[in-house]
């Protein structure tokens, strides 16, 4: 019988990030592989309206990997 994997989450707020989202998931993929390999994570971006291009590269990042959830928050 296998061990059910507990599951991480971490929640990111962003605003006008676009330079910096990727990183930011890549750092916190590292920590996950390199730190604590025994726990799987989910990265949940939340985004309030950024007016650059946030958006779109939330959109990349949960394209090529299913742990990244994106919230578009809109007014």
């Amino acid at each position: 019988m296998e061990a059910t994997r507990k599951v991480i989450s971490i929640v990111t707020p962003c605003y006008n990030e676009q330079d910096n989202v990727a990183d930011c998931y890549e750092a916190v993929k590292r920590v996950f592989t390199d730190l604590l390999p025994a726990y799987d994570f989910e990265q949940v971006f939340c985004d309030n309206c950024s007016s650059d291009r946030t958006p779109e590269v939330l959109r990349e990042l949960a394209a090529k990997d299913p742990r990244v959830k994106v919230i578009l928050n809109a007014r």
